[in-house]
């Protein structure tokens, strides 16, 4: 029998790691705001309508029987389809109107968008913090930027794209090259950056047909823009003074966070609250406990999303956890307003007190009054 070596498992090199799961999802949104200003583009009526009209004008570009690109028309406000037929790139040598042509409306009532799937906006002129970053001064100090914006809010603009042409195989060109870009059902435009989807909601036949008459089509499609809108006056940018941090052995409290422990007996046990105090802009903490603690649940102040590590060990609160004597705990917090303090309290016992109900007390007003009463026959 013929020796065999053993096969070798060659193992390939990688030499560019590839980041994958959340580390992954962080490069995204750190591409998409690279060489970007701290905010996003504001987004309006007059933004979603230009790169509307250049949507029909790029993708859906033709050419008519002799060759010549048809043209795109917008009727948006005052301007009228008789300006067009003044130009003479638009008309024949006599005069007359090229037939074959695109025009581009808009509804002037825009309704509440289906953007956010129906769903209103949270009541209330919150803001949400997109960005915090340290900013050197001219004299040398510190100072924190938070950039903060507000939630836009929902639209449908509804457009109405008019296709008009005297040749009916056109008309079949321009029907297969809609389809074609809605085939997937939505089709994107992205003004000032922001991708909008669009749906198509009908399509019909708006020709006038009568045996006198110049012979000619028009198909008539109704598109909705599910858009959003975000004004300037929706950014803010807010600076706070960068302080010195002093740390003291033995003591419990920060130059801008605050922890204390409170300590109180109940009937069967020794209740302790664990108190956090944020002052803004402060997000996060790190202290060492002095005792055993059960925590069993926990109040919030101004505080969205609160996350617990013990020893560099995240813990799920919601389902309480332990804290032994000599345990790092660092607790990071997520503010709803962030010019507001927040405060974080953890509410659990001490499981090393258990009360003892058969224990007899030094003093004898401390113990419990018995009466027995007494029958005589």
């Amino acid at each position: 029998m013929r020796n065999r070596q053993p096969k070798k498992e060659i193992t390939p090199v990688k030499f560019k790691d590839k980041a994958i799961g959340v580390e992954r999802r962080r490069n995204f949104a750190k591409e998409i705001l690279y060489k970007e200003t701290n905010f996003p583009k504001p987004l309006e009526y007059a933004d979603i309508d230009k790169a509307f009209e250049t949507f029909i004008d790029k993708e859906l570009d033709m050419v008519d029987s002799d060759g010549k690109r048809i043209p795109t028309y917008t009727l948006y406000s005052t301007q009228r389809f008789s300006e067009y037929s003044q130009t003479w790139e638009h008309t024949d040598e006599n005069g007359n109107l090229l037939m074959n042509f695109k025009t581009v409306s808009r509804e002037n009532n825009p309704n509440f968008g289906q953007n956010q799937g129906g769903l209103f906006n949270i009541p209330g002129n919150r803001r949400y913090t997109m960005l915090e970053k340290i900013v050197l001064d001219d004299n040398g100090t510190e100072h924190m930027e938070v950039y903060s914006m507000g939630q836009p809010y929902a639209v449908d603009l509804k457009y109405k794209v008019n296709f008009v042409t005297n040749t009916f195989s056109t008309i079949n060109t321009f029907n297969m090259k809609l389809n074609k870009l809605f085939k997937a059902k939505q089709c994107y435009i992205r003004p000032n950056g922001h991708y909008i989807p669009m749906v198509i909601e009908s399509i019909d036949d708006t020709t006038s047909y009568g045996l006198e008459e110049r012979k000619f089509f028009v198909q008539q499609v109704t598109i909705k823009a599910m858009a959003y809108i975000i004004n300037e006056e929706d950014f803010e940018v807010h600076k706070f003074a960068m302080r010195p941090r002093l740390f003291m052995e033995g003591e419990r409290r920060h130059k801008k966070v605050t922890v204390d422990l409170d300590e109180y007996e109940k009937k069967e046990n020794k209740a302790v609250e664990l108190n956090i105090l944020f002052e803004a802009p402060e997000t996060k903490v790190e202290f060492e406990i002095d005792m055993d603690i059960d925590i069993n649940s926990f109040e919030t102040s101004n505080a969205r999303d609160v996350r617990v590590f013990v020893n560099d060990m995240p813990y799920y609160i919601d389902k309480g956890f332990q804290l032994k004597n000599g345990d790092s705990v660092r607790v990071k917090i997520k503010r709803n307003n962030e010019m507001a303090d927040a405060s974080v309290k953890f509410i659990g016992i001490d499981p090393n007190y258990v009360f003892d109900g058969t224990v007899v007390s030094e003093s004898v007003q401390d113990s419990p009054t018995k009466t027995e009463e007494i029958f005589i026959e």
